[in-house]
């Protein structure tokens, strides 16, 4: 993305391209590090996670959220950076996993009470949802992943809980905003962690959740959530 487009910019411009693969019910964001091959130049690779022995994407609610992640892994030598989840092709993925496309949406970060929890580097955790497509062969021309609305409901459990209630206005807004002031917000974001505290997902109590607006973190008690 470059730092004069915005997001809103860049989704549209997908959406008009002939090479454009699917579309997706929601707007998601991925990280992905640019690895050329010499069999194709503009390979990249899309950060995954595999629970339970089930590799999938990782795919943001938030492109803040992306921001974050990628910068955790970027200290860490790589080199990420935040992409609309459209704008890749996910067939070569797809083809390897017998059809199948995992995906997991990351749509907020672990926290003990109103505290963030780090890895042992440091980085915050993210909190995902997991779901399953699949996509046979006669699909790969075109296809529409449509999320399912338990999950979607989870979603708006988990922000409300946190008193986020207009977060569809927020995620609009920010698709209104450069890369430099997305990568601006986001790193207002990791100023105001705070206090975090080290712990693994067996320590996890709440979800934590950047308000942009507020320019605050909010923490919704897992115990609290009902859909």
């Amino acid at each position: 993305m470059q730092e004069s487009a915005t997001l809103a910019e860049v989704l549209a411009e997908l959406a008009a391209s002939p090479d454009h693969v699917f579309h997706s019910s929601l707007s998601l964001y991925i990280i992905a590090e640019n690895r050329p091959r010499p069999e194709c130049p503009n390979w990249v690779e899309v950060g995954c996670l595999n629970i339970s022995g089930a590799e999938g994407m990782m795919v943001y609610l938030s492109p803040l959220d992306a921001l974050l992640d990628a910068r955790a892994r970027n200290c860490d030598g790589g080199r990420y950076h935040v992409h609309p989840f459209e704008a890749i092709d996910p067939r070569p993925y797809i083809s390897k996993h017998d059809h199948w496309l995992t995906l997991y949406l990351v749509y907020g970060f672990a926290a003990r009470g109103k505290h963030l929890l780090v890895s042992e580097r440091g980085h915050v955790q993210a909190l995902a949802l997991g779901t399953h497509f699949q996509i046979t062969p006669d699909m790969y021309d075109h296809f529409h992943l449509a999320f399912p609305d338990s999950l979607v409901d989870e979603l708006n459990a988990v922000h409300h809980t946190a008193g986020i209630y207009d977060y569809g206005d927020i995620l609009s807004e920010l698709t209104g905003c450069s890369a430099h002031d997305l990568d601006r917000q986001a790193e207002e974001a990791t100023e105001r962690i705070g206090e975090p505290v080290s712990g693994d997902s067996e320590n996890v109590t709440h979800c934590a959740l950047y308000d942009p607006i507020e320019q605050r973190w909010r923490f919704a008690a897992f115990a609290d959530v009902t859909t």
